[in-house]
């Protein structure tokens, strides 16, 4: 096989970091919009309520109260995802954030899954919902927060983390903001 020309080469070289920069940049894209080569996500159910609560000392508390309902389908594998929900950085499954026109202090937080086929495995102290190739588990988010009243709050999901297999240490992550519905504190 002859050898190309410097030139050519050098033109070679440069067209493969270009397209190695755009299948990167690609991957951003996509992530940012919700494609993910494993999961697709939808939120079925979103709802958002006022409560007001008294204290023993008579003091009354403002609560926002917002029900989530996710579908998550897999595509081409078995996914697993953490049956856990927090607003810090740790290793769960749903990330969230407050968001709203004053500070919001957290109250409780659940989740729930359900679904045919789907199946709970506990390794150490996390626990997984495992969901099969081409099975759609309900995943039912509960949080509560407190705020201050006239103000408005909503919930965001920032962050989906699942696992291929248990084994492997890293977690993989569908990043598309899922918003709730707004509440006032009235």
């Amino acid at each position: 096989m002859p050898k190309p020309p410097t030139t050519n080469k050098r033109v070679l070289k440069e067209l493969n970091t270009e397209l190695k920069n755009l299948q990167a940049e690609l991957a951003a894209v996509n992530k940012a919009a919700g494609i993910d080569d494993h999961i697709t996500v939808k939120i079925t159910t979103n709802q958002a309520h006022f409560e007001r609560t008294k204290t023993r000392a008579g003091e009354s508390r403002n609560h926002g109260v917002f029900y989530i309902q996710v579908d998550i389908t897999t595509k081409s594998d078995t996914v697993f995802i953490p049956l856990s929900i927090a607003s810090g950085k740790k290793p769960t499954g749903f990330l969230y954030q407050i968001e709203g026109t004053a500070a919001g202090a957290i109250g409780t937080a659940t989740i729930k899954c359900r679904g045919e086929g789907i199946t709970e495995i506990t390794v150490g102290t996390i626990q997984f919902a495992k969901i099969p190739t081409g099975s759609t588990a309900t995943f039912t988010i509960q949080i509560t927060i407190e705020g201050k009243r006239a103000k408005i709050y909503n919930i965001n999901l920032t962050k989906i983390n699942y696992k291929l297999s248990l084994t492997v240490a890293r977690y993989q992550s569908y990043t598309k903001e899922l918003r709730s519905r707004s509440v006032t504190l009235s």
